[in-house]
């Protein structure tokens, strides 16, 4: 077996030694072979060509499925913002992106839900406003063309004095309704500007019942005063807290009988104030407490009194943009309107 062996197989040749393996003990092992040749290891390179030719298929396939993966990822949500800004041109304007992400493409889509939201307000206000105003607007019109054209007519002056005096009622009523109505949407709509200030309540409160206690005093009322003897202080928007108070207080002067007793009030809580005011007034039917709040509405006891149904829903459209609450209590002996207001008032 020393002598080596030598194979020819056509096209190529080569050399190939045998030898036996013994173990230290003499114990016979195998036999190791060597072979040297140009077919040398063409097994091996076969298989190692073999497997690198499927691990190059198998990635161009992995690169392929992560690429198509990562298109989706990206181009599904880039059509679904398309699909929905196509939907609010259309004009269907409650068109939103359901895409809960934490990227770029998730920030986008936020914004795009935001904006969209904003628009549909606005749209729905102003369409809300535009019905409203053709709706109120209509018979304050016709009474002041009716008085205007009777006073064209009237031969005699003091007949066409009251015909004109008519109309100018007419005309002031069409006027505090447009400015109730445009106020109103304005607040609904997030367009009203908000002047935050520091506001001193205790201040405002007392001089709110110095301006009414007169008008109190004409209409046989009494107007008492009930404030903490300590300042209170909150962040706010002092034209919109004075108004609050205003329609509050006209409210009770207009529904309190002669004799009746009104009384602002102001409260400090741990976390917020209370701004309130009780009457001795008519009172407030149960069944229509549910809808106080509803723009035009009027009580079934309030037919006598002048109104356009507007006063509440401003009080509560601002409150609720300071992040507060009105809440009415009321029953035979009067009302209770009471405003909760956070000390950190404006958003």
């Amino acid at each position: 077996l020393d002598t080596p062996e030598i194979s020819i197989d056509g096209r190529h040749s080569g050399e190939k030694i045998v030898r036996p393996l013994y173990a230290d003990d003499g114990a016979f092992i195998g036999y190791l072979e060597v072979s040297e040749g140009p077919a040398f290891g063409r097994e091996i390179l076969d298989s190692v060509a073999q497997g690198l030719v499927s691990a190059g298929a198998v990635a161009i396939i992995l690169a392929a499925l992560v690429g198509w993966l990562v298109s989706r990822n990206i181009s599904q949500p880039l059509l679904a913002l398309t699909e929905a800004t196509s939907h609010m041109a259309d004009g269907r304007l409650s068109a939103r992106v359901d895409l809960k992400r934490s990227d770029e493409l998730g920030i986008l889509a936020r914004s795009f839900n935001d904006m969209a939201h904003r628009v549909e307000n606005t749209v729905v206000t102003l369409r809300r406003f535009v019905a409203d105003a053709a709706h109120e607007l209509h018979t304050p019109l016709t009474a002041l063309r009716t008085n205007l054209e009777l006073a064209v007519v009237e031969t005699d002056p003091q007949t066409r004095e009251n015909f004109i005096h008519r109309a100018e009622a007419q005309a002031n009523r069409l006027e505090h309704l447009t400015n109730s109505l445009l106020d109103l949407a304005r607040i609904e709509s997030g367009s009203y500007q908000h002047q935050t200030q520091s506001v001193d309540l205790t201040g405002l409160v007392k001089q709110i019942n110095e301006v009414y206690a007169s008008r109190a005093e004409q209409a046989g009322l009494s107007l008492n005063l009930e404030t903490p003897t300590q300042e209170v202080v909150i962040e706010a928007n002092e034209p919109q807290i004075t108004r609050v108070i205003d329609n509050l207080l006209d409210n009770a002067l207009k529904f309190t009988p002669e004799e009746g007793t009104i009384t602002l009030g102001l409260n400090l809580q741990e976390t917020d104030v209370e701004l309130w005011v009780k009457d001795t007034g008519i009172g407030i039917p149960s069944e229509d407490l549910p809808n106080l709040f509803n723009r035009f509405y009027r009580g079934h006891n309030v037919a006598a009194y002048p109104g356009n149904g507007l006063g509440l829903v401003i009080i509560k459209a601002i409150v609720e943009e300071h992040r507060g609450t009105v809440v009415v209590h009321s029953d035979h002996s009067g009302t209770r309107f009471s405003v909760r207001l956070p000390k950190g008032a404006v958003s």
